[in-house]
């Protein structure tokens, strides 16, 4: 019996093909699939920038860029692949704060800026 030969896979890009800068991610499972939207995040400065009298703050713009339907074969395989790499990252270049660790030492910094200001 021979071994069975596996067919030759064409890759070609869909003429939509874009790269996202993905300032984030928006979902949640739907039925059998998981739903997720990727948006990204640019800074809007120049209403900031002309206003002369009174100094305003930047706005962020999200776009909304595509949405994601992904079964949840694929979900896992992509959460397995996700994991890795970011172990990877992290064992050549170190940890890589979460978002709560982020807001935690913000949080902490901020008390200590405002009891330093008052002693």
């Amino acid at each position: 019996m021979s071994a069975a030969i596996p067919p030759e896979i064409e890759v070609k890009e869909h003429p939509n093909f874009r790269t996202i800068n993905v300032g984030g991610v928006y979902g949640m499972p739907v039925g059998m699939r998981f739903e997720v939207v990727l948006y990204s995040e640019q800074l809007e400065v120049a209403r900031a920038l002309s206003s002369v009298q009174t100094p305003m703050p930047p706005s962020v713009s999200r776009i909304l860029e595509c949405r994601l339907i992904i079964d949840p074969f694929q979900a896992k395989s992509i959460a397995q692949w996700l994991t890795a790499q970011v172990n990877a990252f992290e064992k050549q270049f170190g940890h890589i704060p979460s978002a709560e660790e982020l807001q935690e030492k913000a949080t902490g910094t901020e008390a200590e800026n405002k009891k330093g200001l008052y002693q």
